[in-house]
């Protein structure tokens, strides 16, 4: 039996009180996260298109009872909960603010729409800037929560709702003084330091703080959240799992690396390469800039090409419609945020080999769209980015598992 899940949809129009517009929503899409791992995070996105026959929200008209009030910059917030599941609290697809408005009319008087365009609040971080400042020798935690707190960024850390979360990181960045930049970049250069993330995160488990947004910040060789799904294409399908609508796999140049040039934050800069790969496709070569020493660099540089030195047949993308699942399965796919885990297989046509892996979620794209505005019920499909869970630990010298080539996490 599929599910029944109902969306809600709340702006803050004045600033402090959410005002739900759920019954006059056409239809929202939602993305955020990257495409595939080594690329860089950027801001979320959402775009909600508002059924505006009544001049409810007609942006800057005199008399449109919400849109000649302010609309740059006001919160909205999308939630969604199964009916009959098992959460105590919705789980939230996104909240971010307007960006721009645009409006639609209807040259025959019989109907008009309005446009939100919204981002999430990784764009405050684009535009924060710092200078003159100096740090001590301090983990790349420290140090990213340390940008997070000066004063020009001031990005906050309330309880309620959970404004972000900063996993311990392994990798030391080097004192310095007189830094300046932009907080987004010089945050994205101390995820590369760890080899870890800094994303903002949607959805994740419900809680009564969790209204997503959650600037995240993970570590190397952080376990991934195990989201309970097993999906499948429909010949492999088994017990237990879920089908998917589609599944779409890679193989090539978009992840094929067999030398580095790293710069540390002191030192000279760090090169390598692995011959063999190179003399097969070219060189092709990933160039870092890192907060860490030049012996740091260089054991990640190593642990770079050692993965990526030969192209690999894998699963990039999966779409999943969360109102055709199960009740219970619809939940998981509500959960669902970077960093999930899902073991995926499909079985070639013609093929009698079954490919299985564990991979992780790197992004996700969401479409809403209502099957019936009066009761908020919604038809909502997932397109998943994914990336090998193999690609994401990192290598550490004597330690009895990660010190091995390729590193998979277990779930």
């Amino acid at each position: 039996m599929s599910a029944t899940i109902v969306t809600t949809v709340q702006v803050k129009f004045d600033g402090s009180t959410l005002t739900d517009i759920s019954d006059r929503i056409i239809s929202a899409s939602i993305s955020y996260g990257r495409q595939r791992n080594l690329d860089e995070f950027g801001a979320g996105t959402c775009t909600i298109e508002i059924m505006n026959r009544d001049n409810f929200l007609t942006p800057g008209h005199s008399d449109s009872a919400q849109g000649n009030t302010q609309l740059i910059g006001r919160e909205v917030r999308i939630s969604a909960a199964v009916t009959g599941g098992s959460d105590s609290y919705s789980s939230y697809l996104f909240r971010g603010q307007i960006a721009d408005v645009d409006y639609e009319p209807d040259v025959n008087h019989q109907s008009a729409t309005t446009i939100l365009k919204c981002v999430d609040n990784f764009v405050r971080l684009s535009r924060a800037t710092f200078t003159g400042q100096s740090f001590s020798a301090e983990a790349t935690s420290v140090r990213a929560t340390n940008i997070l707190d000066l004063a020009s960024v001031d990005y906050p850390d309330e309880s309620n709702p959970n404004d972000r979360t900063i996993a311990t990181g392994a990798v030391t960045c080097l004192s310095a003084s007189g830094q300046a930049g932009n907080a987004l970049d010089y945050l994205q250069t101390i995820a590369r330091t760890e080899n870890g993330k800094i994303f903002i995160n949607h959805a994740g488990t419900p809680a009564a703080t969790n209204f997503g947004g959650v600037l995240t910040f993970t570590a190397q060789n952080q376990t991934p959240l195990a989201s309970g799904l097993t999906v499948s294409d429909a010949n492999s399908l088994s017990a237990g799992s879920i089908q998917a609508e589609d599944i779409k796999l890679e193989y090539g140049s978009e992840l094929l690396f067999n030398a580095f040039s790293i710069t540390p934050a002191s030192g000279s800069i760090q090169v390598g390469n692995n011959a063999a790969s190179v003399a097969k496709y070219g060189s092709r070569t990933l160039e870092r800039t890192v907060l860490s020493s030049a012996a740091d660099a260089a054991n990640a540089g190593s642990y770079f090409i050692g993965l990526y030195d030969e192209p690999n047949l894998r699963v990039s993308q999966v779409t999943l419609q969360a109102d055709m699942a199960t009740v219970a399965d619809a939940e998981k796919i509500l959960h669902l945020n970077i960093n999930s885990a899902l073991d995926l297989s499909i079985l070639p046509v013609g093929s009698s080999a079954t490919l299985v892996g564990e991979y992780i979620v790197e992004g996700l794209s969401i479409q809403i769209t209502p099957k019936d505005m009066a009761s908020n019920k919604s038809s909502i499909r997932y397109v998943v980015s994914t990336s090998a869970a193999d690609a994401t630990g990192y290598w550490i010298l004597g330690d009895p598992s990660l010190s091995v080539l390729p590193t998979i996490l277990g779930l």
